[in-house]
Order: structure tokens, then C-alpha cells, then sequence
């Protein structure tokens, strides 16, 4: 799937904007702070796990529930979609137990670290619901995509999003009974806002292999050399190439040859074969 590029690298949902003001008109400054951080690290993990695989950041945008990275289409190497994925909700569990031990050790400190352990768990919580963009969501979708049709996968995480959507709506109108509960409402439209208009900053792309690098060459640049061994795979190859430099690379093979190969080389065997084979698998079959 190809999305027309856009110069814009960061935008902010209205979603953010509404709970932000209601944080700041019925909370504290204070608070809004904290949650931004919370956000901040959630999508900080999210991206140096997806840079660790070798995927790079394009644009992003800011939701009430995270950011959604944006990798300009839907392509994955193997459990990749999943492991970038759940390490938002990881680093904010990993922080609600840190927070737990500093206040085990440290009593005085809840006071300091209550409101930050809370925003920490309810951002995982909220996250890990199997519905899309959530990041629960994109786990469903790739677990689904191992066993059928992509398409489909997202069309049965779209069913699961309005029924979740209609629970809330219901759970919110039966609060009226009792206590109105207006977190009911505000989650139920987050989610239905996000099924209904999916936005191009919540797409990925394997490793931005369709940016168009004419402009360097036309240029002239700086050259890059590697030397790897041919067991490497293909993705983990260009996750060291450098963005503003040509890059050359020297693989040492399974039989001991040396093949010098350029970026453009390399590109060419990832889209022809796969991301996920090497050198020495492809010259196998040749």
C-alpha cells in the first residue's frame, strides 16, 4: 500500500487537544505535565525497539492513547508488528512496578509518584484492548495476519471495536442510574473516532525502501562501506545503512567469497525475495 508522502513529520489528534484542556481545566498543570511524559516514553519505547528491527520513524501523531507511528505502509518482518507493539505497554508496566519498589523503599515518595504510576497503568490498560490502532489492537491484527488475509484481520479487529464501542455507550447510560461515569463516554469515542477515521500517520512501512534517494545521487555524497557476513538478514542489513550516505557493502559468504554489493543491489534482492532471507540463502538458490 502506497500513501503520498507529506512534509508534515508531527501532528497532534483534537483527541489529545480535548483531554488535554479537560486535564488542565479540572486537574493541574502538574498532572498534564505528567501524562504528556507518560505518552512521551510509551511512544519513545515504541520507537527504539522499531529502530532496534530496523524500521525508521517518518511522522507521527499524538492520540490520546499514545502516538501512532507512521512507516508509510503495511509491511512486517515476521512477530516485528507485535514486538514494537507491546513495548509501549511494557516500559509503562515496567514503570508502575518501578514506582511500586521506590515506594516500598521509600514511603515518602507516593505522593510524588501516585499520579504517574496511575496515568503509567491506565495508558497500558487502555492499550492493550484488541482493537485498532491500539496497540492490543496491532497485536490481534498480526497474530490473525500469520492465519488469513490481512484485510480481513482488520475487518475482525473493526467488528471487535464497535462492540467494545457499544459496551462503553451502554456502560456509560447505565452510570446514569448510579454515578455518571463519563470515562465510559470519552474511551468509547476515542475508539470509535479512531475505526472510523484512520489516518495515514497510523500506518508502518518496512524500512522506508521507497524513498526516493535520486536527490543524493544527483548530489554526489559520502559513501558508507560495510562488511557483513552473508548469514545477516536482508532487513537487518539496511537497518545500518546510513540515510545520507551512499552505502557499499562487502558480504563475506557461507563458502568464504566476497560479493560487493551497493544499497540499490540490496534493495532490489529485499523487494525480489524477502526481507527476512540472506545473501547465503538466496545465492543457495540461484
Amino acid at each position: 500500500m502506497t500513501i503520498k508522502k507529506s512534509k508534515q513529520r508531527f501532528k497532534i489528534s483534537w483527541l489529545f487537544v480535548v483531554l488535554a484542556l479537560a486535564i488542565l481545566l479540572f486537574d493541574s498543570i502538574k498532572n498534564f505535565l505528567i501524562y504528556f511524559l507518560v505518552v512521551a516514553l510509551h511512544e519513545l519505547a515504541h520507537a527504539i525497539v522499531a529502530r532496534h528491527l530496523g524500521y525508521k520513524l517518518q511522522k507521527f501523531y499524538i492520540m490520546p492513547y499514545g502516538a501512532c507511528l507512521n512507516y508509510e505502509s503495511n509491511v512486517f518482518c515476521g512477530n516485528d508488528e507485535i514486538y514494537i507493539s507491546i513495548a509501549g505497554p511494557a516500559i509503562n508496566v515496567i514503570l508502575c512496578v518501578l514506582c511500586i519498589a521506590v515506594w516500598w523503599l521509600f514511603p515518602v515518595t507516593y505522593y510524588y509518584l501516585d499520579y504517574f504510576c496511575f496515568c503509567n497503568l491506565m495508558l497500558a490498560s487502555f492499550n492493550l484492548l484488541p482493537c485498532f490502532p491500539l496497540d492490543g489492537g496491532r497485536v490481534l491484527v498480526s497474530l490473525l495476519s500469520h492465519k488469513i488475509d490481512r484485510e480481513k484481520a482488520f475487518k475482525i479487529t473493526t467488528v471487535l471495536n464497535y462492540v467494545l464501542c457499544g459496551i462503553l455507550f451502554v456502560l456509560f447510560g447505565l452510570s446514569f442510574f448510579k454515578e455518571i461515569n463519563y470515562s465510559y463516554m470519552f474511551i468509547a469515542i476515542f475508539l470509535f473516532s479512531g475505526t472510523i477515521s484512520p489516518n495515514k500517520y497510523t500506518n508502518y512501512s518496512y524500512l522506508s525502501l521507497d524513498i526516493n534517494r535520486n536527490s543524493i545521487y544527483k548530489k554526489g555524497s559520502a559513501v558508507k562501506i560495510l562488511a557483513i557476513d552473508g548469514s545477516v538478514l536482508l532487513y537487518k542489513i539496511i537497518a545500518k545503512f546510513s540515510r545520507y550516505k551512499f552505502n557499499i557493502v562487502y558480504i563475506i559468504l557461507q563458502n568464504g567469497a566476497v560479493k560487493v554489493l551497493s544499497e540499490i543491489n540490496i534493495k532490489n534482492l529485499a523487494l525480489k525475495y524477502s526481507p527476512t532471507v540472506s545473501i547465503d540463502d538466496i545465492v543457495n538458490r540461484l
